[in-house]
């Protein structure tokens, strides 16, 4: 009887260290998450603040010019806009499939914590986005930055405004991914923990 509490005790210990780990690490991925989106709207403002300072401050430069400036400029931003935006994704799914992991092996067995599996039915009960709405919202506002400067030029009757087409398939991939990172619906944000935990093992298959 003794062996038996010892062992559930060292399971539980077990458990509870695993939980603090992974709870760690998400603390970890959401503080990255953030500094990874404040370095790129700080990264983005200073970008256009300075695009905009050369083509709308000088008076040198042609129509032509200036759109193709401008153009350059906005691929540098979609440069730096794109890769943040799969890294933030990214960081929010590793939280996502942590927190599943939690929910569906560590908390059951340990009387006590339930954070995961309340906020879970939370979410369900409510119907929230599995995705992240505000930090969406962000990067919607930074897809459609890098057009602005270009479509202010073209609106002053420049004959190469079919140079702003270039920068259609990179609004539109910062668009797609804008919104999944609101919406969750891309495979990634998807974990199997719920489905494996579900299936019988090979050894009760053959019992």
């Amino acid at each position: 009887m003794s062996n038996v509490k010892n062992s559930d005790m060292e399971e539980r210990e077990g458990l509870l260290a695993e939980y603090k780990t992974l709870r760690d690490e998400i603390l970890s991925a959401k503080e990255r998450r953030l500094q990874t989106v404040s370095l790129t709207v700080g990264a983005c403002g200073a970008i256009l603040s300075i695009i905009a300072g050369a083509v709308l401050g000088s008076n040198s430069l042609s129509t032509k010019a200036q759109l193709a400036v401008t153009i350059g400029g906005s691929i540098a931003l979609y440069g730096i806009v794109i890769p943040s935006q799969i890294m933030t994704r990214h960081l929010q799914q590793t939280i996502h499939r942590t927190g599943g992991y939690i929910r569906v092996f560590i908390e059951p067995r340990v009387p006590g914590l339930n954070w995961e599996n309340r906020w879970n039915v939370h979410k369900a009960q409510h119907r929230l986005s599995k995705g992240l709405s505000g930090i969406g919202g962000i990067f919607y506002f930074l897809t459609f930055l890098p057009l602005l400067l270009p479509l202010y030029i073209v609106s002053q009757s420049t004959p190469n405004w079919p140079l702003i087409f270039v920068l259609v398939p990179l609004a539109f991939w910062s668009l797609f991914l804008s919104y999944d990172m609101h919406a969750a619906i891309s495979k990634g944000w998807k974990w199997q923990w719920e489905l494996n935990a579900k299936k019988p093992s090979h050894t009760q298959k053959v019992a």
